[in-house]
């Protein structure tokens, strides 16, 4: 357990789901509930961090957002394993997460712990609080996997976090993170960083020829995701409940 104290906590603090757009959004909408899906508001949002940053900015522009922002953010997908414990299908919870910059103008940000007692006490013993930390770019190789884990001391690397937590700080919006370990820690990733444009969005065949390249690879990465993604899945619909 990442809590041990048994507080009752209000299930109904959490009104908005993002997803990384395509295979996760629709992993977690499968999830969900229909009727907690028909009236929680599920965004599907462009990975990385320049794309997920303009996203946000515009976002926070709304007259739907301004009027009722909202009152609490998980942010759900998958996430690179940076430490030899977390494999494939492992369900993790941010504790705290940072970016890739140097040492002196890091700084590691909590999620917030009302709502990671909220999930705690959901998923019980299925999840385990983590360090994550954001990267700009797809991390491809094992040894860039493990470099980066022993350099940042972090766990789990994804491509969206700190910016949703550097947002929802500005707007004092408590935000969860859940991820689903996707590769493993000596897993060695195809280079899908040119299938994406500026925008985040995946072009489809830039994306086969990238795989072309690394078929081994590519077949180890449509393994791990669809198990990573079912698990997804399965997340999503034990924690429909708490969804408002």
């Amino acid at each position: 357990m990442l809590f041990s104290e048994n507080i009752n906590l209000p299930q109904n603090v959490i009104d908005c789901i993002v997803v990384p757009q395509g295979a996760e959004y629709q992993a977690v909408c499968r999830g969900m509930k229909p009727q907690n899906h028909a009236r929680t508001k599920i965004m599907a949002i462009p990975p990385g961090i320049e794309p997920f940053s303009r996203y946000l900015t515009q976002w926070g522009k709304t007259p739907e957002f301004l009027e009722k922002p909202p009152r609490g953010i998980i942010l759900m997908g998958l996430g690179g394993s940076l430490a030899p414990r977390y494999r494939v299908g492992h369900r993790v919870l941010y504790l705290e997460c940072g970016s890739m910059v140097e040492e002196s103008d890091r700084r590691w940000k909590n999620c917030d712990q009302q709502l990671n007692r909220i999930i705690t006490e959901q998923l019980g013993g299925t999840i385990e609080g983590v360090r994550g930390i954001t990267s700009d770019r797809i991390i491809c190789l094992a040894q860039q996997k493990q470099d980066l884990g022993k350099r940042y001391q972090a766990d789990v690397v994804d491509m969206e976090g700190i910016v949703l937590l550097d947002f929802c700080e500005r707007w004092k919006i408590p935000v969860t993170m859940i991820r689903v370990i996707s590769d493993n820690f000596q897993q060695d990733l195809p280079n899908l960083t040119p299938a994406f444009n500026a925008d985040g969005q995946l072009n489809f065949f830039r994306l086969a020829y990238q795989m072309l390249q690394y078929p081994i690879r590519s077949m180890d990465l449509i393994r791990s995701s669809l198990m990573a993604l079912k698990q997804l899945e399965n997340i999503a619909q034990d924690i429909s409940p708490l969804i408002d």
